[in-house]
């Protein structure tokens, strides 16, 4: 499993806003069948939300400058994401009302401007690895 991070020149952290100070956070990965949707919320919100609507509003893209930070080792942190074992992330979250052609997928941006993601909102949260 490969997950899509972008490969540009990092134009999409202009837009971004921080809301926090550097943390560490224990997340959880979720799939969903749209690919466009946030992957990764952090564990006291998933047991929080689970079997809310609002489980989507607390999700989150996870980003960073540095391109290996991007990947993520295989199979041993992809293992623990898909069985839902929580990972520990180092940075600051973000909030954004766009990315650029490459972030989260390539076509995300030419979906968000035309109206047509399949879900709604006005921000992202994106939180940014240290």
């Amino acid at each position: 499993m490969i997950l899509s991070f972008s490969k540009s020149e990092n134009e999409r952290f202009k837009y971004y806003q921080p809301i926090s100070k550097t943390q560490e956070i224990e997340v959880f990965y979720l799939t969903w069948s749209d690919t466009n949707l946030p992957n990764f919320i952090k564990t006291s919100d998933y047991k929080k939300y689970v079997d809310k609507t609002e489980l989507i509003d607390h999700c989150f893209y996870v980003d960073s400058k540095d391109p290996e930070k991007r990947k993520f080792k295989i199979p041993v942190t992809t293992d623990k994401l898909i069985k839902k074992i929580p990972l520990t992330l180092k940075g600051k979250l973000y909030k954004t009302k766009q990315f650029d052609e490459t972030f989260p997928t390539p076509l995300f941006e030419d979906l968000r401007k035309t109206g047509d993601l399949k879900f709604k909102t006005d921000e992202f949260l994106v939180f940014v690895l240290d």
